[in-house]
């Protein structure tokens, strides 16, 4: 047994996690539409779309590149949930990056 107190993550900053999260979902929307705008063919040359239509290849991961299968046959639910959960993923990884290097207080 680990001891009394519960699992924690060690200088976990909530509302920095909130902000991350709310921030990697607004980037979703635009590069979703980008894709997508893409897949159909219509999104034209635009510089500034042509990146967002790229990160949403990025943004994507984790739960549509390694559960793809999973994702096509649950529908637009699963779809929308695997991307809600990749905001989570990359508020945590956000948050856990501006923890590491924010200065100690000594």
């Amino acid at each position: 047994m680990l001891g009394p107190h519960p699992m924690t993550i060690k200088n976990f900053s909530k509302s920095t996690f909130i902000i991350s999260t709310i921030v990697f979902g607004l980037l979703f929307v635009p590069s979703f539409l980008a894709a997508w705008a893409e897949d159909e063919g219509t999104l034209g040359t635009n510089i500034i779309w042509l990146t967002f239509a790229k990160l949403f290849h990025v943004l994507r991961f984790p739960t549509h590149t390694l559960l793809w299968t999973l994702i096509t046959s649950g529908g637009a639910t699963f779809y929308f949930v695997g991307l809600f959960i990749n905001c989570l993923f990359y508020g945590l990884i956000a948050e856990r990056l501006f923890s590491l290097f924010k200065p100690s207080k000594k």
